[in-house]
């Protein structure tokens, strides 16, 4: 098997360069729409942070795992949407730490 670790730093340094940039940010620029048709910054960061977390469940309990990807299967087109949705609800420095806190779960696990 092929050593993972430099994907694992790649990701690590992506995630802290965005983590940098937005972190600055008032509450006012986490509004800001982005490329993504009907997405903010906050979305951004929040499909992030659901990511990871999706992510984490597919590497630790592939029960859970088995679980989420029928609710994708159940609604393929709403789903991620729907995800990130949960997040922007955050306050922008709730939603910041969310994200770290899942990155951080899921390069432990990997």
């Amino acid at each position: 098997m092929a050593d993972p670790t430099p994907v694992i730093d790649d990701l690590r340094a992506e995630s802290d360069e965005l983590d940098r940039l937005v972190s600055r940010l008032s509450p006012e620029r986490w509004e800001l729409a982005t490329p993504a048709p009907g997405w903010t910054v906050a979305h951004q960061i929040a499909h992030l942070a659901w990511t990871d977390r999706s992510a984490l469940v597919a590497v630790t309990d592939a029960e859970a795992f088995r679980a989420l990807v029928e609710k994708a299967l159940a609604r393929p087109d709403a789903f991620v949407d729907e995800g990130a949705q949960e997040g922007v609800r955050l306050p922008p420095g709730e939603l910041l730490s969310a994200w770290r806190d899942a990155r951080a779960a899921l390069e432990q696990a990997l």
